[in-house]
């Protein structure tokens, strides 16, 4: 409850030292830049998203079809393994597609998701690892090609000076988004599973909604992208002073 005046007040108290002249913790200046405070929301948004995904994956596949903690890691690592295919391709390609390898990383990384919804509502309660492999490295590739990227162009709208202040804060804010988003996406679970004990068509139902709420929040994120600066911020070489 104390959180938001709490941040109002330390924000105030920010802009009243950098209007006195002393060093701020947090440059005011860094809220100036459009495209960095798109950055901020895209942030929240997108990394919400992945609160979804592991109340999605985790919870459904223990409490609604009863794996244990072990089948539920075992049908998970592909979203793993195609994050790390998704990462290499964004590290890669970034610095030639800019914004636009974000654009493509959530619209591969949303096609997953519907991907495991399809695959639920097809196979039902008898669903199992193999039927969600493919599912999972899709979105997987998804969430990696837009994950490494992220830092790089959010942070291409800001100033050599302020970087610090903006880093931190990028890094509070992805803290927040992904708190935002268990807790938002499992309310949405919870309300749709519970009071049904172990029902399993019940956590599908549950799990396929939850799944298209966070389908929701990437069509969100993509749109805020197109606020983003278009290039990824230029990795300046060191100078040489032979």
């Amino acid at each position: 409850m104390i959180g938001a005046p709490g941040s109002a007040c330390f924000a105030a108290y920010q802009v009243r030292r950098w209007r006195a002249g002393r060093t701020p913790l947090v440059e005011p200046s860094i809220f100036g830049h459009r495209p960095y405070r798109a950055g901020l929301l895209f942030s929240i948004v997108f990394v919400g998203s992945l609160g979804g995904i592991v109340m999605i994956f985790n919870v459904f596949l223990q409490n609604g079809l009863g794996f244990t903690p072990w089948h539920s890691a075992l049908s998970t690592a592909p979203w793993a393994a195609g994050a790390f295919v998704g990462s290499a391709i964004g590290g890669i390609t970034m610095t030639r597609l800019g914004r636009r390898v974000l654009h493509a990383g959530l619209v591969v990384e949303a096609a997953g998701l519907l991907a495991v919804c399809a695959v639920l509502r097809a196979a039902g309660a008898g669903v199992g690892t193999a039927d969600l492999l493919a599912p999972m490295v899709v979105g997987g590739i998804g969430m990696g090609m837009v994950f490494v990227p992220l830092f790089d162009i959010v942070m291409a709208g800001v100033r050599p000076q302020e970087m610090g202040s903006a880093s931190g804060v990028l890094q509070t804010v992805n803290s927040l988004g992904m708190s935002l988003g268990i807790a938002g996406i499992g309310a949405i679970f919870f309300a749709l599973a519970g009071g049904h004990g172990r029902h399993v068509p019940v956590y599908l139902g549950a799990a396929q909604w939850t799944a298209l709420a966070t389908v929701g929040l990437l069509a969100c994120s993509f749109a805020v992208a197109f606020g983003l600066p278009r290039r990824a911020r230029e990795m300046t070489a060191p100078a040489d002073h032979r």
